[in-house]
């Protein structure tokens, strides 16, 4: 079973974060579709054109998706920093949707760093078919009766067609300010604390490093030359 990687932007974030990701994910060596809101030059490219915006998402994902050749399909998201060792996982099943759940928000600006369970699309990893079902489905009825809030980003979620599991490292989820879900950075925020298990704060992030007071020179090394680049801590 061939492995490939679907990102997706609205070419938002900052220049620094964008090129970072995209270094990131091109040396895990997969094929890589991107869809973007501007032409660029990443990937195979695919220029999708919309507005910002929940449904516009959902298209752009079934656009790579459907361009796709592989059979198994690793979303990534514009300002998602991917671990290699997320990439090594491969779904049991052909009609469940895989999370993993090992991913640290940092925030950019600061550098400090968040853990709590919870299943996110740019965690995402399943079946190339099951999930162009899926898209094509979502984006019929978006289009017909408007977004659900109650169904949410994550496929299978309200079927409960879904497993989480843990890569050996985390992903890094940047918060920037201009992330189209919420950040919350209190337990506080959360109406229902059972959403945020296994709170941890910390500056540093396992198998990256310390990302407080240095998140930026971090993304700066990810985008220097290979031999100044970041080095993972026994990962590969």
């Amino acid at each position: 079973m061939t492995k490939g990687i679907v990102y997706y932007t609205e070419n938002r974030p900052d220049k620094l974060i964008m090129t970072a990701v995209q270094k990131q994910l091109e040396s895990i060596g997969l094929p890589i579709i991107s869809v973007s809101l501007k032409p660029i030059k990443f990937g195979e490219n695919i220029v999708f054109n919309g507005k910002r915006g929940r449904l516009t998402m959902f298209k752009q994902i079934l656009a790579g998706l459907e361009k796709s050749k592989s059979d198994i399909i690793f979303f990534a998201e514009h300002d998602v920093l991917y671990h290699p060792s997320h990439f090594k996982f491969t779904p049991s099943r052909k009609d469940i949707f895989y999370y993993n759940e090992n991913r640290w928000r940092v925030d950019f600006k600061t550098g400090q760093a968040l853990f709590f369970y919870c299943p996110s699309t740019s965690g995402l990893c399943a079946y190339r078919d099951l999930l162009v079902e899926y898209y094509r489905n979502r984006v019929a009825k978006i289009e017909k009766e408007g977004y659900d809030h109650k169904e949410g980003y994550e496929p299978g979620l309200k079927t409960k067609t879904l497993e989480k599991w843990m890569s050996e490292y985390p992903n890094i989820d940047i918060r920037h300010g201009h992330n189209l879900t919420q950040s919350r950075w209190t337990q506080e925020e959360f109406r229902d604390k059972s959403t945020c298990l296994g709170w941890t704060m910390a500056d540093e992030v396992p198998g990256w490093g310390v990302t407080k007071g240095r998140f930026e020179d971090m993304l700066k090394e990810i985008n220097a030359p290979v031999s100044s680049g970041i080095k993972y801590e026994n990962t590969i």
